[in-house]
């Protein structure tokens, strides 16, 4: 495709300030690690960064995500990353587990868990206790997921792999987690991006993909679950008209996101159509206006 600005002009009347968003989206994210609590503690990590020369900000939204200051040295070749006491995860993909919240001792589902970066963070937040369930298709991305989840020490993960629409367990959760397969547009940041073309039909076939999984998740949840659903897309299509008729069909309320980041409220209308009320209370996030990849974010609650 070449420069992405052609084709995110189709957001040009959806995103606020376009100007600036196509200004950013030509800048590279800034770096960010989480601090893994279940192997390592805030004060050791800032030692070790310190004694290596690498400055950082603690994120005010998440004490345990830390912006990394531009280095020649490489953060991923240090002990404390190899030993899996630090994650290189940006801000946007933590902001979809904590939206979630796990707490110890409940029943947790991942559905779509490669690379593990949310997975991780999940186990984190439960403190390994409780049972946690990392699903994704069988293949050469269960080989990252795996070693990823060993690194950081989680020890109440049981690995599946089955396709998201096609899960078979029979047992209810208390949290779901859909990070769903997308087109991935909101990772297009950096001035070498060089995307592939996205067709109508890609996004037809995607939204497709994404509503069966999450209303086989939506089957999954117990009475008073808690499920987040989030894109790395800002297509409407493949956020907001996936979710309303669902939302309808189940009887679906949604909480707020309840983290104090910079975002922009859901569609409630798109080209005409009407879509659930409720949507409002989804987070789109945009990196003119907070300094990550651009996501879509949504909390709902079953009855």
């Amino acid at each position: 495709m070449g420069d992405p600005s052609s084709y995110l002009q189709r957001y040009a009347d959806l995103i606020p300030d376009f100007d600036g968003f196509l200004a950013a989206v030509k800048e590279k994210p800034p770096l960010h690690v989480r601090i893994n609590t279940l192997k390592s503690t805030p004060e050791a990590v800032g030692a070790y960064l310190g004694r290596e020369g690498l400055e950082y900000t603690p994120e005010k939204w998440c004490p345990l995500l830390l912006r990394l200051e531009a280095s020649e040295k490489k953060v991923g070749a240090t002990l404390l990353h190899a030993l899996g006491h630090i994650y290189i995860q940006s801000a946007s993909s933590a902001v979809s587990a904590l939206a979630l919240a796990p707490k110890p001792g409940e029943r947790v589902l991942d559905l779509c868990a490669a690379p593990g970066s949310k997975t991780s963070f999940l186990a984190q937040m439960m403190e390994s206790r409780g049972a946690l369930v990392a699903n994704e298709p069988g293949g050469k991305r269960h080989i990252p997921l795996k070693a990823n989840l060993r690194r950081v020490g989680a020890s109440n993960i049981l690995v599946t792999g089955y396709s998201g629409q096609n899960f078979p367990m029979r047992e209810s959760f208390d949290k779901i987690l859909v990070d769903a397969p997308c087109t991935g547009d909101g990772t297009w940041r950096g001035p070498d991006t060089r995307p592939r073309e996205i067709t109508e039909n890609d996004r037809k076939r995607m939204a497709l993909r994404q509503s069966q999984i999450l209303e086989r998740a939506i089957n999954l949840m117990g009475p008073g679950a808690e499920l987040t659903y989030s894109t790395c897309t800002y297509a409407p299509e493949e956020n907001e008209l996936v979710l309303s008729p669902l939302m309808e069909k189940y009887d679906l309320t949604t909480k707020k996101l309840g983290i104090e980041i910079p975002t922009l409220p859901g569609l409630t209308q798109w080209e005409g159509q009407a879509l659930h009320p409720d949507l409002i209370n989804a987070a789109r996030i945009y990196p003119h206006k907070f300094d990550s990849e651009g996501f879509f974010v949504i909390r709902l609650v079953r009855r």
